[in-house]
């Protein structure tokens, strides 16, 4: 088995919270590769270093979240610095033979530059496009939107190799990236069935109700969450709905806005907002909703973004509603409704009409659940990441191998 020391680069979330990153990384461990993983603290995991299944793990002093374009600017500034520390660390004590880089931001890409004059291979995971992520989040581009375009297309540049989660952002790599289709592997979202699975149903997390209706994800500001809260005014206001609870779970910067908002329209007896869950409580939500809702709406992102929260619903059978965004329906399909787009009337409509009818949501909880498992669960996609793995070393080696400078990204002349 192969003893090659890949080094993980992550911002967003640490480890092994990120889901992603943790089944990339378990994958890569059964493989045979050595895994190092250096990324922020956060959400309980504060130890600067430890081993986890023999993974090192180290971590820098996350920054305070930001808030506005220069918030999040001065965020991932602080964050880059403390990266580059510990990635130059793990270069000095042992030699990298690659470097797996997890945007955004995609100016991690400069830190992998660094360990790869040592002659290590880069493989970038595409998995957000960052200006389109930052035009839906401030509604504008501006000189801050023309930056994070520079920083793709240094980040597509340098690398050896991509991993996206959809054909769109394979696209995006083919056309504004430059990057060849052989270095271009899909690597989906799925999720990991030894974690998302179906169990017994929990009443009590109905609180009180005879239905639940569930978005289970990340709650940052672009995830439109307010939509939702718009929904459950139209289901218990406008309809007079009182058998309904709606639950909003999941780690975010938006939990405190949307508490107000939910106060604000006198829904506290019928919305919980919570934080993260883990393991046993994110299967049981899981397990116990009748209706489980996407509201992304249309846009530049959007509309080539693989939503995991989704496939995660469709892999336990559940009944979902969501708007037509153009990848997630090529992808689902007939095995979920959809709403018009942003129209929250509709949607609510639509949710209603699956708690009537129960042999509605069977049906197409199953169409969802075979569709899931017939390619979108997680160990369909490792196959891909290992070959991606092995193209992104195998190419930075026959380059160095043939007397060439190594410049990342670059086939040879």
């Amino acid at each position: 088995m192969s003893r090659e020391h890949v080094l993980v680069l992550v911002e967003g979330l640490p480890y092994p919270f990120d889901v992603r990153v943790h089944a990339q990384v378990q994958a890569l461990t059964a493989a045979g590769y050595r895994v190092t993983v250096a990324g922020p603290t956060g959400y309980g995991f504060e130890a600067p270093a430890e081993l986890l299944d023999g993974v090192r793990v180290l971590r820098y002093r996350a920054p305070p979240g930001g808030r506005g374009a220069l918030g999040y600017l001065r965020e991932y500034a602080t964050a880059w610095l403390r990266l580059t520390r510990l990635a130059r660390r793990v270069a000095r004590e042992e030699s990298v033979d690659l470097v797996l880089v997890c945007n955004p931001p995609d100016s991690l890409m400069a830190i992998a530059v660094s360990v790869a004059r040592h002659g290590a291979g880069i493989l970038l995971d595409y998995r957000e496009i960052s200006p389109e992520l930052f035009e839906a989040k401030f509604g504008r581009r501006g000189l801050l939107y023309q930056l994070l375009l520079a920083c793709e297309r240094y980040a597509f540049r340098h690398c050896d190799a991509v991993i996206t989660v959809s054909e769109p952002c394979a696209e995006i790599a083919r056309t504004r990236g430059g990057v060849a289709p052989s270095r271009i592997f899909h690597v989906g979202n799925g999720p990991d069935p030894q974690r998302i699975f179906a169990v017994a149903p929990r009443p009590e997390l109905r609180r009180g109700r005879e239905h639940l209706v569930l978005w289970l994800g990340a709650m940052s500001s672009q995830e439109g969450l307010g939509r939702l809260i718009d929904v459950a005014e139209h289901v218990v206001h406008e309809r007079g709905r009182h058998d309904v609870s709606f639950a909003l779970v999941g780690p975010g910067d938006a939990h405190e806005d949307l508490r107000r908002e939910v106060l604000r329209r006198g829904l506290q007896e019928f919305v919980l907002v919570s934080g993260p869950v883990e393991g046993d409580l994110v299967r049981a939500y899981l397990s116990t909703a009748d209706v489980c809702v996407g509201v992304d709406v249309r846009n530049s992102m959007n509309d080539r973004a693989a939503m995991r929260k989704v496939f995660e619903y469709m892999a336990v059978g559940r009944a979902v509603v969501q708007f037509p965004l153009a990848e997630m329906r090529r992808i689902c399909g007939d095995a979920t409704l959809y709403a018009r787009d942003g129209d929250t009337s509709d949607f609510a409509a639509l949710v209603c009409a699956l708690l009537d009818d129960l042999s509605l949501r069977e049906r197409l909880g199953a169409a969802a659940r075979e569709r899931a498992h017939r390619g979108l669960m997680w160990p369909q996609q490792v196959p891909a990441l290992l070959d991606a793995v092995a193209t992104a070393i195998s190419g930075r080696a026959e380059v160095a191998g043939a007397g060439l400078v190594v410049q990342p990204g670059l086939p040879p002349a």
